[in-house]
């Protein structure tokens, strides 16, 4: 659902900024192509004040409450010099939101809707058209059962890194959160899955090296079909330059201006976000390291729905089967505080 990889980009800040940065002196020039000092790799446990997907903050109603727990474990393995040859990522991630499951709370419908479904649950289409009064459900008739699963998430990559530069590719299996919602509850698919492949390409000028850009763009071909994409700008600067930064006791400030799109993502019959903008948001974040390979990272997100996402408040089929204005997926506007704590090695 962090479905902003997501989802997955906030929440590796902090390993990320571990880092070291790269130098033209390989330290593993000597080592063989199999070796133990080749493995790096991060343990994250955080928490986070609301549901967050690819940036759209997910309502109160759709997750029965707000707030997520999350852990994750990255691994890398360097197969050249870091800084100009491939290396080899892998991250397992779980999301858990804290409140419940049930998707809007698996509601009543409201009295006086007039609905075009089956007997057995409500049509995954757009609202239906009206019909004579002999149509009308009864009120207190249930919806549907339907449920917002927790987020396992299994990242797989490979990176080929130059002085100012690096581009990765690779896979992505979502199993649950809001991706797993899209394709179980709006396409049918009877499994909350969804398999993507990347490429992210990311830019450091010579003349700023506080500064990265990048775009991260996925295509869905299982669950769901169709393009993602992530574009982002991310700066880092020393609070305390007295101490050598990525050491002990110093403290980073991070920030990071970003939005997703969608194109040939959501289809027509279904009633969710129209194609387009997604989401905006700008995360501030301050990594302190503790010690050389423990960090404490607190972090406040503003998150901005895109046209997509409004259109999906606006057309949000539980809005209309409940007659309740807060039955929408997602918020228009969110402030999402979060803490995290990664142990490297």
């Amino acid at each position: 659902m962090k479905v902003r990889n997501l989802l997955l980009a906030a929440l590796f800040a902090a390993p990320a900024i571990a880092d070291t940065p790269a130098t033209t002196v390989d330290p593993l020039a000597n080592e063989p192509a199999l070796s133990a000092k080749r493995l790096s790799g991060s343990l994250t446990v955080g928490y986070e004040t609301n549901y967050t997907g690819r940036g759209y903050v997910v309502s109160h109603s759709v997750a029965e409450g707000d707030s997520v727990l999350y852990a994750a474990a990255k691994f890398n393995y360097d197969i050249g010099k870091r800084s100009k040859l491939w290396s080899l990522g892998h991250t397992i991630a779980y999301h858990v939101p804290t409140s419940g499951h049930k998707l809007y709370g698996n509601p009543n419908m409201a009295s006086g809707v007039m609905v075009n479904v089956p007997a057995d649950g409500l049509y995954p289409g757009s609202p239906a058209t009206k019909l004579p009064s002999d149509a009308i459900r009864k009120a207190g008739k249930p919806i549907k059962q339907a449920n917002i699963e927790n987020q396992f998430t299994l990242i797989t990559e490979a990176k080929y890194t130059r002085e100012n530069w690096n581009i990765a590719f690779g896979h992505s299996f979502v199993h649950g959160g809001l991706l797993g919602v899209m394709a179980k509850h709006y396409r049918d698919q009877g499994a909350s899955v969804v398999n993507e492949v990347f490429i992210a390409p990311e830019w450091t000028p010579r003349s700023m090296p506080w500064l990265s850009a990048g775009v991260k763009t996925s295509l869905s071909f299982q669950g769901i079909q169709g393009w993602w994409f992530e574009p982002y700008i991310t700066g880092k600067f020393p609070l305390n330059p007295n101490v050598k930064p990525a050491t002990e006791g110093s403290v980073l400030g991070v920030v990071t201006l970003a939005m997703s799109a969608t194109a040939d993502y959501f289809a027509d019959p279904y009633n969710a976000c129209s194609n387009g903008s997604q989401a905006f948001w700008i995360k501030l974040s301050t990594p302190w390291f503790v010690k050389d390979n423990f960090i404490l990272t607190p972090s406040v997100s503003f998150n901005w729905l895109g046209k997509g996402g409004i259109k999906a408040n606006k057309g949000s089929e539980f809005r209309y089967y409940t007659d309740n204005s807060t039955m929408v997926p997602f918020r228009n506007f969110g402030v999402v505080f979060g803490i995290s704590a990664t142990y490297t090695f």
